[in-house]
């Protein structure tokens, strides 16, 4: 069975990449919306028990754009494929937070 393809994957994953330069600045409009978002996703995503392993991940591959998933994930250390469900789950969080896809 095939995974879906979302057209909003490529305009999260461009919000999550300008989060760190839009930090602490003031935002109003969509701009703030997308930052407060992301800011959820992160909120969430250390509330659970493997969260900074997680949040290393992002950071890595999306904050800095230091690493390739697969060079992230030696740096955790996990497996590749840890580390892609880490990605996606994140995504998802902000999509989610951002009111792009449903609950579920």
């Amino acid at each position: 069975m095939s995974k879906p393809r979302y057209g909003w994957w490529g305009y999260v994953k461009w919000m999550i990449r300008q989060y760190p330069a839009r930090e602490g600045r003031y935002m109003q409009g969509k701009a703030l919306e997308e930052r407060l978002a992301v800011k959820r996703a992160i909120d969430q995503t250390l509330e659970l028990e493997n969260g900074k392993e997680r949040m290393q991940v992002i950071e890595l591959v999306f904050f800095r754009q230091t690493h390739t998933l697969e060079g992230a994930a030696m740096m955790i250390p996990c497996s590749y494929m840890t580390a892609r469900r880490y990605h996606n789950d994140f995504i998802k969080k902000v999509a989610k937070n951002f009111g792009l896809m449903d609950e579920g």
